[in-house]
């Protein structure tokens, strides 16, 4: 019966990761086997083989056959708690063989295959350094991530007998191999052959054909020419000194393997498993080689290459004495409970970083919340931490413990129990979270830290058990030392500042440089991007997110496409984007049942925004369904009070998943009136709409949306126009959602969106909104439904303000003739429509067919609603301006003070009609030169519009560029130029620098500055403003030719006057292409052509016919 002895027994820890291939050897190197003794099966998952090699207790760990890839700190992490005396520690294995850079002339002190290296260097620098070839620095080299100590001095001692024997041939390898040679074994641990053992040149790659086709069909010229061993060389075991280069991958090229040769210091072998091996250990690592790291690898070599390491292994060991090893100093090894590798992709955050080391080394057992966005990297920053800490602090144990749920905590806190070696921890009955916490709560366990990951949902750590009637809650668990500090990581503001109230830190996305140079370490070399406007475009798509950026990285490496590739794929369409964002992918540092995909990660805040607050939920939703962008709290679904509202909005910051905009600076005077804004999280906002999609809540978000919209979007006008403007982009965005189904509310919301983007005089927008409502309704209804009759208008009305008068022309006489074939010629809609007909003339300049239009509508409105009718009131109104474009100034007086008396009767003085008849007979005055008299009027009109409609409404604007031009006819320069430029920057707030009001008024500004003779400014301010215009309107629109004339005109002050017969006619041939202009542009050429009295200060500037015509051009923007 093999014998049992304890874990306390055992000094020599034996490590092989792989099971396939390095167990066997291993286990034909011991004496006798022991039978395993028991242990925590539940902590320790390894496999554990027992027994005695010479005089030491050897423990040998392994995985489960068939895994691969395993990083060796994954089995010496448990090992070294499982049995406590271990001194010494030997990684036992296969890797690749490097090549020295230059072949010597002796074959046996170059690398073959079947040799052993042993990572013990002559040169005083590290035995193994860790490397990892997706971290790429600047100029190419790979990134050093640490290195592992030499051997113990006393191992170090028997290494070099060891080698001295090998150089006097004393060494007894013979015997060692001999123990592979069984009956069973006997043909795997054999000498494949030389002539199998073919070192090919770096740049050759493997010919395409199986896995170890035996590179028959390769290039046999490309074969490293160098010394050939001998038949005798085959029956002795070659091992070299040197260094070994451990990182986290297969490497199958040649190139890149020279790379980690020059990179890592010559090093002779590289391997997987050793980077993982605890740093505080000073383990020895043994390869076999069995193969050369290049394309040309194959398995032939594995096993024998494996043989010879362990028979190394075994002759080395049987050369210390039992008592050497039990002398070596034991490790300090403080507990670590940390279930993850280090993260390799890490970068940046150094002010997080330092902040979080300060608060580890602070005494007060403080706690600190990291909270941010899921993927932002929260968990990584945590590792980071701890890892870091660990080589600062090696006598600092660290916990880690997952705050998923309720089962998570107690699962870790019993591990920690354990591993605490806490009595009665295994009870069934114990408290073991007390118990945890009693022992850590004592000064006397030293310093510690414990890390709880994952405290999204605040109910596991602050709700009390459901199951345990008056149970403490898990937050009362947490222990409390001057020697410990607790870190927290959270999706939400919320939970850190509950579990931390003074002491939570935000992590937001990496900025750009940083983003990059995790891209580097991820990326394959081959596929590293040169192109930075691309790689720009590739982490901007991704928002800079760490777990988007490794996801991405995932994808691309896996299947070996470019970064435009995959950029092309995300932006193809959303259902691309979202099953990108939903691949899953490698993450060792992600909990085993935990799913990693990016938008898997949302789905989990989305769910527990669901639970935790509906109103929340129905926000996000909504955000969904608009642009993402700039979403304003005064659009959101409406809440039963104020403070409902705010706790639901600030859910969905604490998560991290909205952020507040900051006002634009033109905003920073006003901020009360700044609207609240907010931005969802541009791949937030992706995961967000699709979720809705797979759970079927996107129609009804639709619905609910387009709901909204219409309730708060009104008919345009300037009434709260800078708060419904920020709602218009989502307005536009929710009608063209191809999911809108309910017809009557798209509808209605098209309308709005058409008389609103009239309103900031973005006709072209209003044009193709009334046309789509047109659309709709003459499907709905028919061509001679009302509805469809009142679009026709509305749509003729956009065309109208665009300059487009004969298409508006047909489509109101179109609409006129539907409304008197429903309605008759005497029904209010079609006299309303005859008053557009006549508009429409007028803005041709038809004046006199427009007279006779409104005379028609007139009669008809004071047959159907009277003479004092608003209506009717309104048409006078409109035939006292026809009459003004028509030159008529006296008859248009008249009428016009009889249209202002009966205005003022009926509606009152204040009422903005009785405004608008008062503005317009102080402009029949001013076109009879009376100017004092218009002043006048013009500034009681203006005072009155400032009590009834405010500062700022824009028929106050008018009013005061009226008074303005009033002031400049009668040579009131300074005064009319103080008023224009205060017109100007209101108009500019309130209607925005493209608007053609504001335009108009920059150009009265030039006008004003030019007879001041400060033409450098007017210049600027002229080419500015022509610019602007151009945009704005077509090339042929009266406000470009008059920007030309204007030119024109500066450029004869400036000194060329002599040409002045010449610009004559250039402006005459302007006036002349002027075809199309509005009502009021053609009313004020006709009121200036009575100014060309050349005693009149506003004509005195200049000499003859220029005269004339500047005053001519003054008049453009009279009346606005």
């Amino acid at each position: 019966m093999a014998p049992q002895l304890t874990c306390a027994d055992y000094h020599v820890a034996w490590i092989c990761p792989l099971a396939d291939v390095e167990l066997l050897p291993a286990r034909l190197m011991l004496d006798e086997e022991h039978t395993t003794p028991p242990y925590d099966s539940d902590y320790d998952e390894n496999t554990y083989i027992c027994g005695t090699i010479g005089s030491h207790n050897v423990v040998i760990v392994t995985c489960p056959p068939g895994e691969t890839n395993v990083n060796a700190g994954r089995l010496s992490g448990p090992m070294f708690k499982t049995f406590p005396n271990i001194r010494m520690a030997v990684l036992v294995g296969i890797g690749g063989g490097i090549p020295p850079l230059k072949q010597s002339e002796d074959s046996l002190e170059n690398i073959h295959l079947g040799d052993v290296v042993v990572g013990w260097p002559d040169d005083g620098k590290p035995a193994c350094v860790y490397h990892d070839r997706r971290r790429l620095k600047v100029n190419g080299d790979f990134e050093i991530m640490g290195t592992m100590q030499d051997p113990d001095w006393r191992l170090q001692n028997a290494l070099s007998i060891l080698d001295s024997d090998y150089e006097l041939g004393k060494t007894t390898f013979e015997h060692q191999l001999a123990r592979l040679v069984t009956r069973k074994n006997k043909k795997k641990f054999v000498h494949p052959g030389l002539e199998h053992d073919r070192l090919f040149m770096a740049t050759c790659r493997h010919h395409i054909g199986y896995y170890g086709s035996d590179c028959v069909a390769c290039d046999q010229s490309q074969l490293v020419q160098r010394p050939q061993r001998t038949e005798e060389d085959m029956n002795e075991l070659v091992f070299h000194r040197g260094r070994i280069a451990t990182g986290n991958s297969v490497i199958q090229d040649g190139e890149l393997r020279d790379q980690i040769r020059a990179r890592c210091d010559g090093a002779l072998c590289v391997e997987m498993e050793a980077a993982g091996v605890d740093v505080n250990r000073k383990c020895l690592v043994i390869r076999g080689i069995s193969d050369y790291a290049d394309s040309h690898k194959n398995d032939r070599w594995k096993f024998y290459a494996a043989g010879n390491a362990a028979a190394f292994t075994r002759e080395l060991l049987c050369r210390i004495q039992p008592g050497v090893v039990k002398d070596m100093k034991a490790a300090v090894e403080a507990p670590w409970i940390v279930p993850f590798t280090r993260p390799l992709s890490f970068v940046g955050r150094e002010t997080l970083l330092a902040q979080l080391s300060a608060h580890i080394s602070s005494e007060g057992c403080q706690r600190l919340a990291v909270y941010g966005l899921g993927g932002c990297g929260k968990t990584a920053l945590a590792l980071e931490a701890a890892y870091s800490t660990r080589e600062r602090q090696p006598t600092r144990a660290i916990f880690w413990v997952p705050a998923v749920s309720r089962e998570t905590f107690e699962q870790a806190y019993l591990a920690i129990g354990k591993l605490l070696r806490i009595p009665d921890i295994a009870d069934p009955k114990a408290d073991v979270k007390r118990l945890v916490k009693t022992r850590l709560s004592d000064e006397g366990s030293g310093q510690w830290l414990m890390i709880v990951d994952n405290a999204d949902d605040t109910s596991v750590l602050l709700g009390a058990s459901e199951e345990e009637a008056g149970a403490n809650r898990l937050i009362d668990y947490l222990p409390h030392s001057r020697k410990g500090s607790i870190i927290f990581t959270t999706r939400t503001r919320k939970a850190a500042i509950k579990l931390a109230p003074n002491n939570a830190v935000k992590l937001g996305e990496l900025d750009e440089g940083e983003a990059k140079e995790v891209l580097g370490k991820l990326l394959l070399q081959k596929d590293m991007p040169k192109d930075d406007d691309m790689v720009h475009w590739f982490l901007e798509t991704l928002t800079f997110l760490p777990v988007a950026i490794v996801q991405a990285a995932a994808f691309i490496n896996e299947n070996g496409i470019a970064l435009s590739e995959y950029i092309t794929m995300f932006e193809s369409s959303e259902r691309n984007a979202m099953e990108l964002l939903s691949e899953e992918y490698e993450d060792r540092g992600r909990y085993g049942n935990k799913k990693n995909p990016v938008a898997t990660t949302w789905y989990i805040s989305f769910q527990q925004i669901q639970q935790q607050d509906k109103l929340a939920a129905e926000y996000l939703s909504f955000m969904a369904c608009t642009t993402g962008e700039s979403i304003p709290a005064s659009i959101l679904p409406l809440s039963s009070s104020k403070l409902e509202k705010a706790k639901a909005i600030d859910t969905l910051k604490a998560y991290a998943l909205i952020t507040e905009r900051q006002p634009h600076e033109k905003w920073q005077d006003q901020i009360q009136e700044y609207p609240e804004t907010f931005d969802i999280h541009a791949l937030v906002y992706l995961a967000t709409r699709n979720w809705l999609k797979e759970s079927n809540r996107w129609p009804s978000a639709v619905a609910k949306a387009l709901t909204r919209l219409v309730e708060v979007l009104p008919y345009g006008g300037h009434s709260k126009r800078m708060i419904w403007t920020a709602y218009l982009p989502h307005a536009n965005h929710i009608v063209g959602l191809p999911e809108v189904y309910e017809a009557e509310a798209r509808m209605s919301l098209l309308n709005r969106i058409g008389w609103c983007e009239s309103t900031l005089g973005r006709f072209k927008a209003a044009e193709l909104a009334h046309r789509q409502l047109l659309e709709h309704k003459e499907n709905m209804f028919g061509k001679d439904h009302p509805d469809t009759l009142t679009s026709m208008n509305n749509l003729a009305h956009s065309l109208q303000n665009q300059g487009k008068f004969k298409e508006a022309e047909k489509m109101i006489r179109e609409t006129l003739a539907g409304l008197e074939k429903v309605f008759g010629k005497e029904h209010q809609n079609t006299l309303a429509s005859m008053n557009s007909l006549a508009h429409s003339l007028q803005s041709q300049g038809r004046f006199k067919e427009a007279e006779d239009k409104i005379r028609e509508t007139l009669a008809g409105s004071e047959k159907v609603l009277g003479r004092e009718h608003p209506s009717t009131l309104a048409t006078i109104n409109d035939l006292a301006n026809s009459l003004y474009n028509q030159g008529k100034f006296r008859e248009a007086e008249k009428l016009g003070r009889e249209t202002l008396a009966l205005t003022e009767q009926v509606l009152g003085k204040e009422h903005p009609n009785t405004l608008q008849s008062m503005n317009n007979l102080a402009s029949s005055l001013l076109s009879q030169k009376r100017f004092e008299e218009a002043e006048k009027i013009y500034r009681e009109t203006l005072a009155l519009k400032e009590k009834v409609l405010g500062k700022k409404h824009p028929d106050t604007l008018t009013s005061m560029n009226n008074l303005a031009q009033s002031l400049q006819y009668q040579g009131k320069y300074m005064e009319a130029e103080k008023m224009n430029r205060e017109t100007l920057a209101l108009k500019e707030k309130v209607l925005g620098r493209k608007h053609p009001g504001t335009l108009t008024s920059m150009s009265n500004l030039v006008a004003v500055l030019e007879l001041q003779e400060k033409y450098k400014e007017a210049e600027e301010i002229h080419r500015e403003t022509l610019a602007l215009k151009e945009r704005v309107f077509e090339k042929e629109r009266l406000d470009k030719l008059l920007g030309k004339q204007s030119s024109t005109r500066t450029l004869a002050v400036e000194g060329y006057l002599k040409n002045a017969d010449k610009i004559d006619q250039e402006l005459m041939r302007i006036y002349e292409r002027i075809e199309v202009v509005t009502q009021n542009e053609r009313s004020e050429r006709v009121t200036m052509e009575v100014f060309h009295d050349p005693n009149h200060p506003a004509n005195s500037e200049f000499l003859g016919n220029y005269s004339a015509m500047r005053s001519r051009s003054l008049a453009s923007s009279q009346i606005c």
